[in-house]
């Protein structure tokens, strides 16, 4: 199925409103049992609520112009404001650092938001990213050492294939002066990576089409996940499994499950094949045999569950799956962003060449080590002030624990989701000024020191942070320096007419556009 047929179908439909209406005035009863959250929610200004739909015709519109929606919100209601879907959905929107604090730097409010998270069990199971209170203490406990600089210092050489083989990808785009949109083959460059790194696999969806299928399902099911968040019926059993999203997304599924449990049955064969053959001989053979191997994550989870901890498949399936699904997609948008935002300010370009020029004048064209990396500054705060501008997860949920008083004398209520919107937290003149202007010295350690610790948060922050922020820094880095180490790019529109679409992650609606040519 092509993935335009998925985004036609995902258009709102006047049969989908009168089932939302139908399914909320059957919810209706529920606030009769909860009348003190609903009273409180009334408390917080916010956009017109309808009776029985609340504000859920608002968004009925296309996915580009969410975005400007919520910051006319905000200029409208402040940083903080209640906003219904339906009469059974509340949401607390949050755009400020003060109250980001709140919400993030205790384990009070450590659960996601439970309807929309709840959308990607089906793929991910309940995997770090989704996992309730009680599993995710644990299971993120088990698995930080697996992302030790240490153990990512191992996967430099994944990186710097993989990124080599990006550069050949590219190279019958050179100096002909066309303009071309670099995405799909940042994205497939970070498919082969993440793949490789999480498995231990190499799919080899940059050369060859042999697992195209593997490729379409991954981003078939982003876009079904972001399908079932705009359209609230979707979220009723008995009206999904009578659409088309639910064959699409079984599909889907098929392909995505079955790929990971092979290659996690693969593995263990391999593994108990090794095992024995060590047993039989001493470790100089064995390692004669083999060599010293990397080790995917999945190697890692296997180890933990053969020390002790019980993990069955299915357990080991879900953390590779949610690995896949968080480590490829948001580091290509990064990765697009901020190479569109080089190719666009020329001058901060030439930094960025210099620095690199700098840094590998002994051999320009040498792979990327760990130590070219820490002596990569100034690129490390154009990647920052990427993430500042254009955040690849723009939006992320907490159920919210217990009331949160604000400044105003209202309250955050019990029971309700906030919905952080980092996009517009990223956009605070009031941390960053001119804040709509790329400038990558805002990152200096001169200009960082002082900054509210909550003013900049692409990676979410406190106790559920992202776990794989370091791995992502690491392998943008070697992406970026293999790219502006061998081309200079321009692009042929002013950022201003990009438009952002926060499609699950943050990309611009018409990709990224650059013109390459080799440098000398």
């Amino acid at each position: 199925m092509k993935q335009e047929s998925v985004l036609e179908e995902s258009c709102w439909s006047t049969s989908g409103v009168v089932l939302t209406l139908g399914l909320a005035i059957g919810t209706y009863y529920l606030l009769r049992c909860n009348p003190r959250l609903k009273k409180m929610m009334d408390r917080l200004e916010g956009p017109p609520a309808l009776p029985v739909l609340g504000s859920a015709l608002a968004f009925a519109r296309p996915h580009e112009e969410f975005l400007p929606m919520i910051g006319e919100w905000i200029e409208k209601y402040g940083t903080v404001f209640g906003v219904w879907i339906g009469n059974f959905l509340p949401y607390v929107v949050v755009s400020d650092a003060d109250n980001i604090e709140k919400l993030l730097s205790t384990t009070n409010h450590i659960d996601k938001g439970k309807y929309d998270y709840s959308l990607l069990h089906e793929w991910l199971g309940t995997g770090l990213l989704t996992a309730p209170r009680t599993k995710w203490s644990a299971r993120r406990k088990m698995l930080t050492p697996s992302f030790h600089f240490k153990i990512l210092e191992d996967f430099m050489p994944i990186f710097n294939e993989q990124a080599t083989i990006l550069l050949d990808c590219l190279s019958n785009k050179e100096n002909d002066g066309k303009s071309f949109d670099i995405f799909p083959y940042i994205t497939r460059c970070t498919l082969d990576i993440i793949c490789e790194t999480a498995m231990g696999k190499k799919i080899n969806i940059q050369t060859s089409l042999e697992n195209e299928d593997y490729f379409e399902a991954v981003n078939g099911m982003c876009e079904l996940i972001l399908q079932k968040n705009t359209q609230p019926w979707l979220r009723f059993a008995p009206i999904y499994y009578l659409s088309s999203v639910s064959r699409h997304e079984r599909d889907y599924l098929k392909k995505l499950k079955g790929f990971t449990l092979s290659v996690i049955k693969s593995r263990k064969a391999d593994r108990a094949t090794r095992n024995s053959e060590t047993r039989n001989s001493n470790k100089g053979e064995s390692e004669g045999i083999y060599g010293k191997e990397r080790k995917a994550f999945l190697d890692l989870l296997l180890d933990a569950s053969e020390n002790g901890n019980v993990l069955t498949d299915a357990d080991i399936s879900e953390e590779v799956d949610t690995f896949m699904f968080e480590g490829h997609d948001t580091t290509a948008a990064n990765l697009g962003w901020t190479t569109m935002l080089l190719a666009a300010h020329p001058e901060c370009q030439k930094k960025v060449h210099e620095e690199l020029d700098e840094i590998f004048k002994d051999d320009p064209t040498r792979d990327v080590t760990t130590a070219d990396v820490s002596k990569m500054k100034y690129l490390e705060c154009c990647v920052k002030e990427s993430l500042r501008l254009y955040p690849s997860v723009p939006l992320i949920m907490r159920q919210i624990d217990h009331d949160i008083k604000l400044g105003n004398g209202k309250v955050m209520p019990q029971g309700a989701t906030a919905f952080i919107v980092i996009y517009f937290n990223h956009r605070d003149p009031a941390h960053f000024p001119e804040p709509l202007k790329f400038n990558p010295e805002r990152f200096s350690i001169e200009n960082s020191t002082k900054r509210h610790p909550y003013a900049y948060v692409p990676f979410s922050a406190g106790p559920r942070n992202c776990i794989g922020q370091k791995f992502a820094l690491l392998e943008e880095k070697v992406v970026l320096a293999k790219l502006f180490r061998t081309y200079s790019m321009e692009v042929t529109e002013k950022m201003e007419d990009v438009i952002p679409v926060p499609d699950v992650i943050l990309r611009p609606k018409n990709g990224v556009n650059v013109a390459i040519r080799k440098r000398a």
